[in-house]
């Protein structure tokens, strides 16, 4: 073979190999690019959606699915929620902000609001056994019916909340702030009252049997004479001083 044919040779190897690059080259551009656009879009779909658009959402069943969706991804950002009969029980919502939230009839029971803010929210007939809400934020709150019993509600802050005939027994409401609350009908049998402060409270056909009240500022509360009677008959169980 003469270096003439050899370089010849060679040089179409060359032009081969530099084709073979250049043809392969957009498929590669390709490839990349679908690979990036596909991590996009995953990420795109994976991603929650804003809180606000559960809201958007006209089924009811479908509108607290999404709900509740978001707070099991960790969501704290729960302002006028709509959770109306979740299920949360024994669920992390520390410091979560329920502002307005509607949760009326929901299991939380078990679950830890530590200084959550549940201002002006909705808990008619919740479940709030053996709760942790102790710091929370309840002022304005609708806790008509709702069951409290033995929930932790040390240095709460209920003040003007609605407790119309809720279950509060065995509750710890130490230091916990209850000015102007509505304590109508309210079961507060054994509830732990110590320094609480009730100035301007409802009271009226409350139960306070076995309460103890020692300490508690009931400085113009409303208070019926028969609630009066049977609560403070004979020897009280609790230092109630009117």
């Amino acid at each position: 073979m003469t270096p003439t044919t050899t370089t010849n040779t060679t040089a179409a190897k060359a032009n081969t190999k530099t084709k073979t690059v250049f043809q392969k080259a957009p498929f590669r551009v390709l490839a990349t690019l679908l690979l990036i656009e596909g991590v996009m879009v995953g990420q795109v779909l994976s991603r929650p959606s804003a809180p606000e658009d559960c809201n958007k959402i006209t089924d009811a069943k479908l509108r607290v699915a999404c709900w509740v969706k978001k707070v099991k991804a960790g969501e704290k950002h729960l302002s006028k929620a709509d959770l109306h009969g979740a299920i949360l029980a024994m669920m992390d919502l520390e410091g979560a902000d329920f502002h307005g939230a509607n949760l009326r009839g929901a299991e939380l029971s078990g679950a830890d609001l530590d200084g959550a803010n549940l201002r002006g929210a909705h808990l008619e007939g919740a479940h709030l056994t053996v709760t942790d809400l102790e710091g929370a934020h309840l002022e304005g709150a609708y806790l008509n019916k709702a069951n409290l019993d033995t929930a932790h509600l040390e240095g709460a802050h209920l003040e003007r909340a609605h407790l119309t005939s809720a279950n509060l027994s065995n509750a710890d409401l130490k230091k916990a702030h209850l000015e102007g609350a509505d304590l109508h009908g309210a079961n507060l049998t054994k509830a732990k009252l110590q320094q609480a402060n009730l100035s301007g409270a409802d009271l009226r056909g409350a139960d306070l049997n076995d309460a103890n009240l020692t300490g508690a500022n009931v400085t113009g509360i409303k208070i019926d004479k028969d609630t009066k009677d049977k609560n403070m008959r004979g020897h009280p169980p609790f230092n109630m001083r009117i």
